[in-house]
């Protein structure tokens, strides 16, 4: 026989309800009272980050305005360069490096090269190349699968004569039959669209093809020269730096006197490249390097060789404030 306890009495129960509230109360007001000082210690943290972005923002305008005047005085000392070199080219007896005097030899190599550069340029670039194959494979690629449906119709039909209606392999050359001509259709658009693209690429491919027969020995004669063309031109800049001639004005406006010493490689480059442009264009402006812009139409190539030059200039005069 199961023990029955008796329910506690309603009194009991609310006995300990009270209780539990109580605590709770107690609890509530302990957390109340700890309000304030948590309020403090969240208001110094709040305090500190202020503090620390009042800092960085000060290290911030510290760090510009040191900036700015990093870069006045830049300004400054180019300033005082120029002056200089203009006292010096017109009171000193200092001869001024003759880079622009180039020999008949130096100017027939930057002709050739740039007649290599050029024929190079008129034929297909790589990524022109690429697209106009891929149309030729495109259409290659659905005229072998039309010959697969064509193919896979005929045995069809040929197991669709020898064979009675009732014969299995009759009911599977049936589904291949239609399965085969629903291919052939398919095909049939998609070389449609294919067709005149390819046979238009690869019009384009056999005539670049023939053209690259054409100027090989163009373009092979112009790289020999191009190469030979900067191993002199390198050696008249080095010459003339090593030597502490007095550099031109177009040279100096541009690269200034000297290479900087952490990047002398490719101050050597762009002035080797600024020298060679000079001499393939006749570019003999005594004071802007690159002469007058390139105008629209005119070489592409000289036109891109310019804007290449351009952006290296800056490039070094970036590198040599960093």
């Amino acid at each position: 026989m199961a023990l029955i306890r008796p329910r506690p009495a309603p009194d009991t129960e609310l006995h300990h309800a009270v209780l539990q509230l109580r605590n709770d109360v107690e609890d509530l007001g302990g957390a109340i009272a700890d309000l304030p000082d948590r309020f403090d210690t969240l208001n110094s943290s709040l305090a500190d980050v202020r503090n620390a972005l009042h800092l960085v923002e000060r290290r911030s305008e510290e760090a510009e305005l040191t900036a700015q005047d990093l870069a006045a005085l830049v300004k400054r000392l180019n300033a005082r360069v120029e002056w200089l070199e203009r006292n010096i080219r017109l009171q000193s007896d200092v001869p001024e490096a003759e880079l622009d005097a180039l020999d008949r030899r130096e100017l027939e190599l930057a002709q050739v090269a740039e007649e290599g550069h050029l024929a190079k340029a008129g034929l297909l670039q790589a990524a022109n190349r690429s697209s106009l194959e891929a149309a030729v494979s495109a259409h290659a690629a659905a005229v072998r699968q039309h010959s697969h449906h064509r193919e896979a119709a005929i045995g069809a039909s040929e197991v669709l004569a020898d064979t009675h209606r009732d014969d299995p392999r009759h009911s599977a050359a049936v589904e291949e039959f239609e399965l085969a001509v629903s291919g052939l259709d398919e095909t049939r658009k998609r070389l449609r669209g294919l067709a005149a693209p390819a046979l238009e690429a690869a019009e384009l491919l056999a005539a670049d093809e023939e053209n690259q027969v054409a100027v090989a020995d163009v373009i092979a004669e112009g790289e020999r020269a191009w190469a030979a063309l900067q191993v002199r031109l390198r050696a008249r800049v080095a010459d003339a730096v090593g030597g502490g001639a007095l550099l031109p004005s177009w040279f100096t406006s541009v690269l200034g006197p000297m290479p900087a010493a952490q990047d002398t490689r490719a101050w050597m480059d762009v002035a080797t490249s600024l020298l060679a442009y000079r001499a393939t264009y006749a570019v003999t402006d005594p004071v802007i390097a690159l002469g007058l812009p390139p105008v629209d139409g005119e070489n592409p190539r000289r036109r891109a060789w310019y804007h290449q030059l351009r952006r290296q200039f800056d490039d070094l005069d970036r590198a040599a404030l960093s």
